[in-house]
């Protein structure tokens, strides 16, 4: 309850601070009006001694509204300062009643206004105090002219008179004074539940707004023309968008002109069902990111329409790992096939090859057939270089896994880059090592087989020139990784939706089988390979492993040998 009285504390000092500035400006408007007009009605006393009446009380009127709007503007002691101008009204009706005609006089309904607001201001005791101090000093006024002490006009005559009249007007008094108490104390309850509906109102939007901001998915409201209401603290995170920048913009800039006409025509009155739709968003300073929507209808209370709810969540991880399913799939599809169409390639290819070096060993064979004979066995040592390495994607071998250094493995792959014939004096290759250690489960042979091959399509990447940048760092606690970044010819978005598929080289003379051998390579090793491309902006590949802390499996056997 305490907690309670001191918050609603500084309410009541305003409400009292408001009465009392009320007070004053009525208390002298009546008092100017009121003696100005009973002056010209002629029922103003004179004087009072040696002073004018109306004079006197015109200058005391206002020296005392002076005096009271000082204090109010000082802003201390307001209670106190609301006891003193009752007691000064007190006194100054009095002084009226007394000096115009007593118990006739026309101010004796002053005392009214005084009980009425003493009840709405301090409430029961407030109008019990008023209302006995209103009545003495009016019984006192009716005595002392009974008893002479003081000079009236009206001759008060026989005390029955005299008593029903005191009797009648404190009747009224405290009529009146029950009538302010109960209208303050009715005041007081609809304030009371008022405040409580007002904190329960506060409350529940409190409530609504954590909740709303608590929501892991994204959150948008519109009205029916597609400015935002509201921007959830998880649509700012997937949008990267601030929430005070987009409320009130349209939402056509983040889901643009398409799919708001989408929401426009789907009619959602008559089928409420969510509006579900999946799109590729650009995030400012970041790559993109593949967003499903679902949109429902906001109605009222009557269930008119009043806009639209638009939530959303981030599905390109889920897209990923679908991707990398299916990609897992046909490749090993692929790969049963391919090894059952390199066994049936091989067998004949081995006796075509020995029939040819029987062949050439005869002696007296024409020059042309010598040449024929020579293109026969090079063209079938191709196809047999080619058999090999599609039976390496097929059936990779298994290497054993090893605690390794990754630094020291990448620091030899690039100088034996840097020594390629390849390499032209118009590229660069740049390594930034931010780690010096790496530690992870490995085969060292597999994964300069992998940094090989990725910077080898970075270099070819760029046939006019230009800057291999390679990064090695730890990406967490958990991971390490490096990024090989050129800024090469890059990739469409066809292109990298087909980067992993075998027979898919983007670079003449190659047979597209590199990519997919790293891809099962990094399978193999537990780590993720991410490419970032655009076309003429260049490539940035990234490949974390899991640190060897985090590898809880045995280190695989070496594969025995078959015949």
């Amino acid at each position: 309850m305490g907690s309670i009285q001191d918050s609603k504390a500084p309410d009541r000092n305003k409400e009292l601070s408001r009465y009392l500035l009320e007070l004053i400006a009525v208390r002298a408007i009546v008092l100017l009006l009121g003696l100005n007009l009973a002056d010209r009605l002629g029922i103003l006393a004179e004087r009072i001694g040696s002073f004018p009446f109306l004079h006197l009380f015109n200058l005391l009127a206002l020296i005392l509204t002076l005096l009271f709007v000082i204090f109010w503007w000082i802003g201390r002691y307001k209670l106190f300062q609301l006891y003193a101008q009752i007691c000064a009204d007190l006194i100054l009706t009095t002084m009226l009643v007394v000096y115009t005609n007593g118990i006739e006089s026309a101010f004796v309904s002053f005392y009214l206004l005084i009980i009425i607001y003493c009840s709405l201001t301090l409430g029961r005791n407030g109008g019990l105090v008023g209302t006995a101090l209103s009545t003495l000093l009016y019984a006192g006024i009716l005595a002392a002219n009974h008893l002479g002490y003081i000079g009236s006009t009206y001759s008060s005559g026989s005390t029955p008179l005299a008593t029903f009249r005191i009797s009648a007007h404190v009747i009224g008094f405290w009529a009146v004074a029950y009538l302010g108490m109960y209208l303050h104390q009715r005041l007081q309850i609809v304030e009371w539940e008022l405040q409580e509906k007002i904190d329960s109102l506060t409350e529940l939007q409190r409530l609504n707004e954590h909740i709303v901001s608590s929501i892991r998915s994204g959150l948008i409201t519109t009205d029916l023309q597609g400015r935002i209401a509201v921007f959830n603290l998880a649509a700012q995170e997937l949008t990267g968008r601030n929430a005070q920048v987009m409320i009130g913009k349209s939402v056509q800039e983040l889901i643009g002109d398409s799919f708001w006409t989408k929401i426009l025509n789907a009619n959602l009155l008559r089928n409420p069902r969510a509006l579900r739709h999946e799109e590729w968003i650009a995030i400012p300073g970041g790559p993109k990111c593949y967003l499903g929507f679902s949109v429902s209808p906001l109605l009222d209370q009557s269930q008119q329409l009043l806009g639209y709810i638009i939530s959303f969540q981030d599905l390109t991880e889920i897209t990923r790992l679908e991707e990398e399913v299916r990609l897992k799939d046909r490749m090993a599809a692929i790969g049963r096939m391919a090894a059952g169409i390199a066994h049936e390639i091989r067998n004949p290819l081995t006796s075509m090859q020995g029939s040819v070096e029987i062949l050439r060993s005869r002696a007296n064979l024409p020059a042309k057939d010598e040449r024929l004979l020579d293109i026969l066995v090079r063209e079938s040592d191709r196809l047999n270089k080619f058999v090999e390495d599609f039976l390496s994607f097929a059936r990779p071998r298994q290497y054993a896994k090893h605690p390794i250094d990754l630094v020291p493995v990448l620091r030899d792959s690039v100088t034996l880059l840097r020594n390629n014939p390849e390499i032209r004096d118009r590229h660069s290759v740049n390594l930034n090592i931010e780690a010096q250690s790496i530690r992870i489960m490995g085969s060292a042979d597999q994964l300069k087989q992998v940094f090989w091959n990725l910077a080898q399509n970075s270099i070819r990447a760029m046939p006019n020139g230009g800057e291999l940048k390679i990064d090695i760092h730890r990406a967490s606690n958990e991971t390490g990784e490096i990024v090989f970044q050129d800024n090469g010819i890059g990739m469409s978005q066809e292109e990298k939706n087909q980067i992993f598929q075998p027979f898919q080289s983007g670079f003449k003379g190659g047979l597209g089988l590199g990519l997919s051998i790293i891809f099962q390579i990094m399978e193999d090793h537990r780590g993720k390979i991410s490419f970032e491309s655009e076309k003429g902006k260049g490539t940035r590949v990234s490949l974390r492993f899991p640190l060897e802390s985090q590898v809880q499996e045995p280190e695989y056997l070496e594969p025995a040998m078959h015949a």
